[in-house]
């Protein structure tokens, strides 16, 4: 596989077809695979260092990286006027749940649906309108509709981007449903010829990247060590280079490093 493929041919491929073109410009795709780490590019620029564009993975807890309970939904059986729904899908017959879920700083409205599958309706331009959006993410698990794993598009508009999120989605004792991500964004640095797997997690649940560690795993063993999680600003020697981690987008798509 060619060393930059991936990443512009999937760009191209959700300019084309991802996701019915909207207002936020292209997107990531919904179907993500596991990455091949060797088909990251790899771009320099003069300020901006080095950027990685990263791949998404429908897996969690990469490297062994721990994580918390992000709240999800509370289940109500009627909509309120306080929600704002505005427009619902088609009756289906099964019965639906009403909620707000708040990711990467938008709140949307979802409705929940206990039809086979199960189906989670996802207000993804979070404009109150649940009949113009894709549709409906169904569970992977047809018998119930929780626990399940359910994959919904978001938009981080600041960067034109629409990128998958997975969530593995579960009623909680610590009250009302919750969520653990169920996917990560991988890629590969090289220094010096070596390949060393990057590695972003939303541990914290909220849908943006930029505030969690990057990870590159140095010593290659397949762990999170507390010194290979970097933060913006943060440094950290690889034979004898120093690769500081300028930033991390939102979306988890793209990392920056100053070699």
């Amino acid at each position: 596989m060619a060393l930059r493929a991936l990443p512009l041919l999937m760009i191209f491929a959700l300019l084309c077809v991802g996701c019915s073109e909207s207002d936020t410009g292209k997107s990531a795709r919904n179907d993500a695979t596991p990455a091949t780490p060797a088909a990251v590019s790899v771009t320099k620029g003069a300020s901006d260092g080095t950027a990685i564009e990263l791949t998404p993975s429908p897996e969690g807890f990469p490297l062994g990286l721990s994580v918390s309970q992000g709240f999800a939904l509370n289940l109500f059986e009627t909509p309120s006027p306080s929600q704002g729904f505005k427009k619902f899908p088609a009756e289906t017959g099964s019965k639906r749940y009403f909620d707000e879920f708040t990711i990467a700083g938008n709140k949307h409205l979802v409705i929940t649906e206990e039809s086979s599958p199960p189906r989670f309706y996802f207000d993804e331009n979070h404009n109150g309108d649940l009949t113009d959006d894709r549709p409906p993410s169904e569970g992977e698990k047809a018998a119930s509709l929780l626990p399940n794993f359910y994959s919904i598009l978001i938009r981080y508009d600041e960067e034109k981007v629409v990128a998958p999120y997975r969530l593995w989605v579960f009623g909680s004792n610590m009250g009302g449903v919750r969520f653990y991500p169920a996917c990560h964004w991988v890629g590969i640095l090289t220094v010096n010829g070596t390949g060393y797997q990057v590695v972003a997690f939303d541990g914290n649940c909220d849908g943006d990247y930029s505030n969690d560690p990057v990870v590159i795993d140095v010593n290659h063993n397949g762990k999170a060590e507390d010194d290979e999680k970097l933060t913006a600003g943060a440094s950290i020697t690889i034979e004898g280079q120093q690769v500081k981690l300028l930033s991390m987008s939102r979306s988890g798509l793209t990392v920056r490093f100053k070699l």
